[in-house]
């Protein structure tokens, strides 16, 4: 398959990595400014593969094929749109304009379903995805990735209207083949939304005790960050989200189960190492987009009229400056 990735950062870096050393034919977009920089000295990656017990993690130079822009003569099979949710108005045009026969997965956060997509783009042209396997942070020329090892944390793909078509059938075996953990959802829209609010409430309460530690050894931290999820996961409700259909993992917190019964639960989730990686990486290296996320999550609510009061009990966590720990 002829691949192009839109988005070096961390995900689509590793992905692009990860499905070139399983033979796949792959491109990487960059930015015209760094073409000569990665062409002489590629993309220097640091991964530790939680999956491969007491392995040291791995250092590779990896040197793909790369391009500054877009041509539809160059005739790819998939575009792999790996950019943070508030990028994707930027890129969307030239994707409409350039992308020639290739089908579009887009790989990242979104909250507004297909609403800003369907202006550039026909239905059937592009299906949805999101990486949770691997997470991790960039520098200019040093990608440090982590590839997690929890039964919840996969590549979650699926088609806008639920089907399991021949290309979500394909590229599953694709990312299959490259160890990537692929997971077809049934409703991938619906997941992707359940996504954006699900761990504001624990964010909200690791910065709120200062440390994750601090907040997995408080109980009463944990209990209010429970409400705070349910109140996110009310605004999902409002919006018609289906959580048996999208996330049934997450209904014991949406039925209401009684909150000193997931208390213990969760706390004893939130010792498992790759899950502390994992909310901790994503503070000190993603607070942008998670800033975002938690006030596009509260402007929904108050427009939605649910009560936030939990959510909202963070607002001044969020909007303060985040330390590196």
């Amino acid at each position: 398959m002829k691949i192009l990735i839109v988005g070096a950062g961390v995900i689509g870096t590793t992905y692009a990595w990860k499905l070139a050393k399983a033979g796949q034919d792959v491109t990487v977009l960059v930015r015209k400014e760094n073409l000569e920089r990665i062409q002489r000295e590629g993309f220097h990656i640091r991964c530790k593969d939680e999956r491969q017990k007491k392995t040291l993690p791995m250092e590779v130079t990896y040197h793909p094929s790369i391009v500054s822009e877009i041509c539809e003569e160059d005739n790819y099979d998939l575009i792999i749109v790996s950019v943070r949710a508030h990028q994707l108005e930027d890129v969307l045009p030239m994707l409409a304009e350039n992308s020639g026969r290739a089908d579009l997965l887009f790989f990242c956060n979104n909250w507004w379903g297909e609403q800003k997509i369907r202006e550039f783009l026909p239905t059937g042209k592009y299906f949805f995805g999101f990486s949770r396997l691997v997470g991790g942070w960039r520098t200019e020329n040093q990608v440090d990735c982590i590839i997690f090892d929890h039964p919840e944390l996969a590549t979650m793909l699926g088609e806008s209207n639920g089907q399991v078509t021949p290309r979500l059938q394909n590229l599953r075996d694709v990312f299959e083949n490259a160890n990537l953990k692929p997971v077809l959802s049934q409703d991938i829209l619906g997941w992707l939304t359940i996504h954006y609010v699900e761990f504001l409430g624990v964010i909200g309460g690791i910065l709120k005790a200062g440390s994750f530690e601090t907040f997995v050894g408080n109980s009463e931290l944990i209990k209010e960050s429970i409400l705070a999820t349910r109140e996110s996961f009310d605004i999902c409700k409002a919006r018609g989200i289906d959580f048996k259909k999208a996330a049934p993992a997450n209904i014991r917190i949406v039925d209401s189960a009684p909150v000193f019964f997931l208390t213990p639960l969760v706390k004893m989730q939130y010792k498992t190492p790759s899950i502390r990686q994992f909310f901790e990486e994503n503070i000190e290296h993603g607070t942008q987009e998670i800033k975002r996320q938690y006030d596009d999550v509260i402007s929904e609510g108050k427009r939605l009229k649910i009560k936030m009061s939990n959510l909202e009990e963070y607002k001044k966590y969020y909007s303060a400056p985040v330390e590196s720990k």
